[in-house]
Parts: structure tokens; sequence; C-alpha cells
């Protein structure tokens, strides 16, 4: 009985590979609109407010406009006029320079902090909040705050000049004096990230590599510079391009900085991007002008990038597999 109710009952036919194959296929053409119906809003984003922007931007720069009225155009004039306007080569020169001066000191003393971050002392958890409070407080605040220290009559730095015996510096009154302020400032706020992408670096360094050289005689110096920065190379690669890039675009530091009722010290910080700011929104009918200078300006970071990763093949070592 059991076995004739068993041979009558229905037995589920296995599906087909073809069949499975055609329902595989559904299902990823399904997963597929799915995960391009979550990028949309995405994509919407950078057609909008990146590609169409970049393009009128493009666009924008062969002609003269205005606040009002509709941009004529005016073919390459506004890229002639850069050879002849002696405040874009001022603005030029100092994002250069500050790059000489921000771009070293954010390596050096991120490369040091990583250092100390390897080794254990007392406070060690301390010292690694402290290094990345930068990271976390307000840009604006700290501006602010550092405007106060190097302040001419009243600013903590003066204070301790005269405490030494020495005569107060006007900071903001010569070139080399905004140049100092703002390198401080500048490398304060943007040294905490380039430490914990070198302190990652240096974490994925095998270990076995510094006994080795430890059995062989070779000393912290040696172990340092001879295992330690070139293994570390493509961190320190990625922190030297961010570093020149953040800076060559530098503008806010500049812009909260320097007091607005001197001149002087508006010139000697000014910087390219700043100088678009101010062409852009207080120059009347030099918008034009402004894309200009800002299409140079996406030029010199292009280029400088493009040197960079042609030094990388051999300034940058990736190990066995490179």
């Amino acid at each position: 009985m059991s076995r004739a109710i068993l041979s009558r009952s229905p037995v589920a036919a296995e599906p087909s590979p073809r069949s499975r194959s055609v329902r595989r296929r559904r299902l990823g053409r399904r997963d597929t609109g799915l995960g391009l119906l979550f990028l949309l809003p995405l994509f919407a984003g950078l057609l909008v407010f990146r590609f169409y922007a970049f393009g009128y931007n493009v666009w924008l720069s062969f002609t003269k406009a205005g606040a009002f009225g509709p941009p004529r155009w005016i073919g390459l004039d506004n890229f002639r006029e850069m050879f002849t306007d002696e405040l874009l080569g001022v603005a030029l020169v100092n994002t250069f320079k500050y790059c000489a001066f921000i771009v070293p000191g954010v390596v050096v003393v991120s490369l040091l902090c990583a250092t100390l971050m390897t080794y254990r002392f007392p406070g060690q958890s301390v010292f690694r909040a402290v290094i990345f409070l930068p990271a976390v407080a307000l840009p604006t605040a700290m501006v602010f705050l550092f405007g106060w220290i190097f302040q001419t009559q009243y600013g903590i730095a003066n204070a301790a000049i005269k405490a030494a015996g020495g005569s107060p510096v006007s900071w903001f009154g010569s070139a080399t004096g905004v140049t100092v302020v703002v390198t401080v400032v500048v490398v304060f706020l943007s040294f905490s990230v380039p430490t914990i992408v070198l302190y990652a670096g240096m974490q994925d360094i095998p270990q076995d590599v510094y006994e080795a050289a430890s059995l062989d005689g070779a000393g912290p110096v040696r172990r340092f510079f001879s295992i330690t920065l070139p293994l570390l190379s493509p961190s320190l690669f990625f922190v030297v391009l961010t570093t020149i890039i953040s800076t060559l675009k530098l503008f806010d530091v500049v812009y909260l900085l320097l007091p607005p009722d001197q001149p002087a010290a508006a010139k000697y910080g000014i910087t390219a991007v700043y100088y678009y700011y101010q062409l852009a929104f207080y120059g009347v009918g030099q918008r034009g002008y402004a894309s200009a200078v800002s299409i140079l300006l996406f030029v010199i970071i292009l280029a400088v990038s493009l040197v960079l990763f042609r030094l990388q093949r051999r300034l940058v070592h990736y190990g066995e597999d490179s």
C-alpha cells in the first residue's frame, strides 16, 4: 500500500540548466537595476554640479561676463590678459611659495608624529587624541585663534618675543611674516590625517624585516632611513600628492586670517583661488576672466599631478610585486 502511494505521489522535476541560467540573468538584471536606482542621485549630482558646471566654466572663460546681461564671446582675450596681469603673477608666486613650505612641513610633522605613535610610553592614548584634535576641531575657530596669537600688539607670540628680550614682529606687515603665519596655521590644520595614513602604512611593514636588520647591526636611525622610508613610500606619495593639491587650492585660511583692513597683508598672502574669488564675486564684469584663472589653476594642478605620477615609478616602492 505504501509503495503504491509513493509511486502515485508527484515528484518535483528539477529545473533544467537553461532555466536556471535564465533565472540568474533575471535576478542579475533586477539587482543591477536596483543598484543603478540607488546610484541615480549620485550620478545626477555629479552631472549637474561637476560635469555641467565644469563645462559651463570652460565656456565662460572665453566670454566677457558681468553681473548682469548675457555673456559675450571674446575668444582667447581672457587668456591673453593673464600674461600682463601682475596681481595674478603675485598670487601664483605666493601659491607656489606656500607649497614649498607647507608640503615639507606637513610631511615632516606627520612623519614624526606617526613614528612616535609606534612607540609605547605613558600617556600614549592622550598623545594620539591630541594628534587627531586638529582634524575634528572647527577650522574657522582655529584660524581665528592663531590670528589672535600672532596679533601684533596683544598676541601671545609677540609677548613671548618681548619676554625673551626681542622686539615685536609685525606678522601681517611683511611677506615673510604672512608666509610664516599661514604656513604654521595650515600645517597645524593639515597634519592629523596624514599622520594616520603614515601610521597605518608603518603598521603594514613586516616586523621580521626590522628583526633581520637588527641582527645585521643596523641601529634605529639606519632602520628608519633604509627600511621604513622605502617601504612607506606609497603612503608618503599619497600624502605629498594630496597636500600639494590642497595647498594649490588654498583659500579659507588666507581669507579668514589676513586682516581686510591691511591691503599689504592681502597682497602678501593672496593665492590663486583667493584671487579668483575676488574676480568672480567682487570684480565688475570679470566673471569670464575669473573662469579663465580657474582653468589655469586646473591645468597647473593637472600638470603637477601628472609629473608626480611620472616620478612615482622611480621613487615609490610597492614591494616585491612592483
